[in-house]
């Protein structure tokens, strides 16, 4: 069995919560931290028939996109539909987590997978949430500790460059030092100066992941007194979007069909300015605050779920096309991108994932 806390701390690697925007409510909804669970439903929406579907599944927490509480309640009543599913899912001991506009922004969520499936080259942001800089992290190691200390600072985050991990430089020379009076030293006595071969260990660590990088590199490194240091650096910055936009030159039309194809979609809505797109725009959800940042970005179509009548007005007087997936059908990869994350988490044999078979999109084509 595995915590609710510990599926949380891995989901918000990706998912940070800092991420999502003051309007929203990511996070755990219903539920405690310390339960332990040992199954998980993923979905889009917290309806009545999803709470049903976990408990035949036998989940004990669900990870929706959508939150089930948007705003404050002064209420929980069994005879309002969000009383009802709150009411349901405590009585049957359901955790409830959500990560909305923390997996729109994040670079794993939504719009990249999207922009990654859709083929798109050179992907920049179109709405910067947040910007991250680097810092450069210097830690002196006994030789035999030397690979334990620079494990537990990859798996916090650092030494990541482009598509590589474990990207760490070590030189190995002797440390000195001299343990005084009330100190309890890992190697040498008190009062005399000790000399240990070590190994100077640096790598590059995100700003949003130093905190945990050098809480568990103290916690690896086996000397009472760690001597490390922290450098700003001025590499470029990396950053987090909602929304973003690439390259790829395509004809409208072998796009739409592409779009239906590989989303499993009956039908898009389109609004066709152009016969061919060299720059394409991605926002999951709603994209109708996001037309103009994907017109001054140079974008030629602005994929999204919805923008009404009025973005579809707003859009053809900058001659840029729409296509309108719907907004369900925009996000429904969540439940994949989670389903396949939890395929690196380290307790994955002790949890069964599940994702949820209920469509809460109920527009048809008549």
């Amino acid at each position: 069995m595995v915590s609710v806390q510990e599926i949380v701390s891995f989901l918000e690697t990706y998912f940070p919560k800092k991420l999502s925007y003051e309007w929203d409510n990511c996070g755990l909804q219903v539920g405690s931290f310390s339960d332990k669970v040992d199954s998980i439903l993923v979905c889009i929406d917290i309806t009545e028939e999803v709470i049903k579907e976990a408990l035949e599944v036998g989940a004990k927490l669900i990870i929706s996109h959508h939150p089930l509480i948007f705003q404050g309640i002064k209420s929980i009543k069994d005879d309002t539909p969000e009383g009802k599913i709150i009411i349901d899912a405590i009585k049957n001991g359901i955790n409830i987590y959500s990560a909305h506009t923390s997996a729109d922004v994040s670079k794993h969520g939504i719009n990249h997978w999207l922009a990654k499936l859709l083929g798109l080259e050179n992907i920049e942001g179109l709405s910067i949430k947040q910007k991250n800089g680097y810092y450069k992290v210097v830690v002196y190691v006994p030789v035999d500790y030397a690979e334990n200390v620079l494990e537990a600072m990859a798996n916090e985050g650092a030494g990541f460059v482009g598509k590589y991990s474990h990207c760490f430089f070590a030189v190995e020379g002797e440390g000195t030092f001299k343990p005084h009076e009330g100190a309890n030293p890992f190697l040498g006595q008190v009062g005399k100066i000790e000399k240990v071969k070590e190994v100077r260990l640096e790598s590059i660590v995100p700003e949003d992941k130093l905190k945990n990088v050098i809480k568990s590199m103290l916690k690896a490194h086996p000397y009472e007194e760690v001597a490390y240091d922290i450098y700003r650096l001025e590499n470029e910055i990396s950053y987090e979007s909602l929304g973003v936009v690439g390259k790829r030159e395509v004809l409208a039309k072998e796009l739409i069909l592409e779009l239906k194809k590989k989303l499993n979609l009956d039908f898009v809505k389109a609004s066709i300015q152009k016969d061919v797109f060299k720059k394409i725009a991605i926002v999951s959800g709603s994209g109708k605050d996001l037309i103009k940042d994907a017109y001054f970005k140079g974008a030629d179509c602005l994929i999204t779920g919805e923008v009404g009548h009025h973005g579809i007005l707003l859009a053809k007087s900058l001659s840029m096309s729409i296509i309108e997936l719907g907004h369900y059908e925009s996000e429904k990869v969540f439940v994949d991108i989670v389903y396949n994350l939890f395929e690196d988490f380290k307790k994955k044999d002790e949890l069964k994932i599940h994702k949820s078979k209920i469509k809460t999109s109920f527009t048809n084509i008549y």
